[in-house]
């Protein structure tokens, strides 16, 4: 059973929204834009894991890397990593490479808090063993 999702997922349509309007949550306070890749380890091992963001007009953004434990769930807020020192831009379309060494089930999840109506999407992405 630990044998579940897959080594590679890919994300074709990312975007990261302006930071927008605070929205209230109960357990955390405000929230504002942001998209999160949201992944399970169903195994019993670590799993290690590698994200690259592809751009149209520019050069990709590769290599940020990250560990999920053993039955674990992640929900990685893309707004707060850091690469090379550096946030993802915000407002420009994207897509995300993910690849792990172990399987794995991933989705991304983006709100959008830009406009007085708030929107959330999530997607699960194409996944692949090769």
């Amino acid at each position: 059973m630990s044998e579940i999702g897959k080594k590679i997922w890919i994300f074709p349509d990312a975007y990261l929204p302006a930071v927008g309007n605070p929205y209230k949550t109960s357990s955390s306070g405000d929230q504002y834009s942001h998209e999160s890749l949201c992944i399970v380890n169903y195994s019993l091992t670590n799993a290690n894991l590698v994200v690259d963001f592809l751009y149209e007009d520019e050069k990709p953004i590769e290599n940020y890397k990250t560990i999920i434990e053993a039955k674990k769930s992640l929900h990685l807020r893309l707004d707060n990593i850091k690469i090379k020192g550096m946030n993802l831009p915000r407002e420009k379309p994207y897509s995300i490479v993910l690849k792990s060494d172990i399987k794995i089930v991933a989705q991304l999840s983006r709100l959008d808090t830009t406009s007085q109506y708030n929107s959330f999407m999530t997607a699960m992405g194409w996944g692949t063993d090769v």
